[in-house]
């Protein structure tokens, strides 16, 4: 960012005529329809297959699309001014939250027969023993993996969650709201008044959202870890009702945050044209996210070996055979190998290169690997609990999963697209998407010595 006074004008302007790229539409809407073909062949070929690749497809966009508030909530609460430019993108993610919860409590109501636990599941390839290896297990899950009580809890936990987390997105636009709607005037859109509510100073509004952010940023930092890690335990973990893990509820939604961040640079590379970020998202942005994201491989990676390990030293029958299917079995342990290399190896040794996350094509490759890659995570953490099989139904996960995976990332780009053409992409108001006043800013020589153009005397 350059160190004049910020323009927020030249964020305002464009609202009034900035749309969607035609393609950019179409292509979600195909995608959208892709899915929904995609679900409707596997309900005819596999209903179990299908319900459990909506299940992968939820907790996949639940996790980007809390993850990329959360990536918000930090910015703020670490006061972070590297992070301003992108904040607005991942704000703008919860305007996905009522079709995800909606597809939520189809699945819960509907699909909830994969369950192992569930008196009605039906698992191809044989019969499903109702209880873990030891009785005093199941007497204390019982209550827990009763059908009611679980549903009942994911649809309030994660509502809760969601509904905190848009006072916290409509505490930080309101203010930018209400600035551009007194430049724009007739030509700002109709839903935002529900925003802005009565008249307000700019000035005291943007006080007041800050401390408001900072406020239910450190409530949403709890609920995030504690409603996530329910959601990880009970629609992940409960599929096979005799393993357990610690850790699975902390690596779910760690994960869940780094493909928020992988997300929100694919956004902000392949839209800064049209959104008009240029100016503000630099390679030495993009660089910074790149470090993010390669801290949260390296957690991802360790982790994964935190909650191997144990499991192989300790050799208890009820949480090995979770590996053993996944890493061994042949139908599976390519797909184990496959993530490995997707989600740790191949983004650790590349973004270990300062160079690669400063470029636009090769950065937005590797993020879309690693989006890819706990798409598959998932997909091996969901399936083999459902699907019990000697060969992997590639023709179900090429017709099913994959189309299913896509639709949920059209519904996903085609929202938040739309709401991000017609808002103040970056927040506008906020002090901190200035330079710091105590910034030094060094600049390279040129051949003749002299400091290079637009250097700050």
């Amino acid at each position: 960012m350059s160190g004049h006074h910020f323009d927020m004008n030249a964020y305002i302007e464009p609202i009034r005529t900035r749309t969607v790229p035609g393609s950019v539409r179409g292509a979600a809407l195909a995608a959208v329809g892709v899915g929904v073909l995609g679900f409707g062949y596997g309900m005819v070929a596999s209903p179990v297959w299908a319900w459990g690749a909506l299940l992968v497809a939820i907790v996949w966009t639940l996790g980007m699309a809390q993850g990329g508030v959360m990536f918000s909530v930090v910015s703020t609460l670490t006061w972070a001014r590297w992070s301003r430019p992108l904040k607005r993108i991942g704000e703008v993610y919860a305007f996905t939250f009522p079709l995800v919860w909606l597809a939520l409590l189809v699945f819960l109501v509907a699909g909830n027969s994969i369950y192992p636990w569930h008196e009605g599941t039906v698992i191809e390839g044989g019969a499903v023993p109702l209880a873990p290896h030891a009785d005093g297990a199941w007497a204390t899950k019982e209550t827990w993996l009763s059908l009611p009580f679980f549903i009942t809890r994911q649809l309030l936990g994660i509502g809760f969650m969601m509904g905190l987390s848009f006072l916290y997105v409509r505490s930080s636009l309101r203010p930018d709201l209400i600035a551009a709607k007194q430049r724009l005037g007739n030509d700002a859109p109709a839903w935002w008044s529900s925003f802005i509510g009565g008249a307000a100073s700019v000035d005291a509004e943007a006080d007041r959202s800050m401390k408001t952010q900072a406020t239910l940023g450190v409530l949403l930092a709890v609920t995030y870890a504690m409603v996530m890690s329910f959601m990880a335990f009970d629609l992940v973990m409960s599929l096979s009702p005799w393993f357990y893990t610690n850790m699975f509820g902390g690596w779910i939604f760690a994960s869940s945050f780094w493909i928020a961040c992988a997300s929100i640079g694919i956004i902000a590379l392949l839209g800064r044209d049209w959104l008009g970020l240029r100016a503000l998202v630099k390679p030495n942005v993009m660089h910074d996210l790149g470090k993010i994201c390669l801290a949260f491989c390296m957690f991802w990676a360790y982790t994964t070996f935190a909650q191997v390990l144990p499991i192989w030293y300790a050799n208890m029958p009820e949480e090995t055979d979770f590996l053993l299917v996944r890493m061994t079995l042949p139908q599976w342990s390519w797909l184990a190998r496959t993530v490995a290399v997707m989600c740790f190896l191949t983004p650790f040794t590349v973004l270990l290169s300062r160079g690669i996350k400063k470029m636009k094509w090769p950065f937005v490759a590797l993020l879309s690997l690693i989006l890819t890659g706990i798409f598959l995570e998932r997909t091996l953490l969901v399936m083999p609990s459902i699907w019990w099989e000697d060969t992997f139904p590639w023709h179900l996960f090429l017709g099913v999963s994959v189309p299913v995976w896509l639709g949920a990332i059209g519904a996903f780009t085609f929202v938040v697209t739309t709401i991000l053409a017609k808002v103040p992409v970056v927040p506008i108001t906020d002090e901190k998407l200035q330079p710091h006043p105590w910034d030094v800013h060094v600049h390279a020589l040129d051949g003749h010595g002299h400091a290079s153009e637009g250097a700050h005397h």
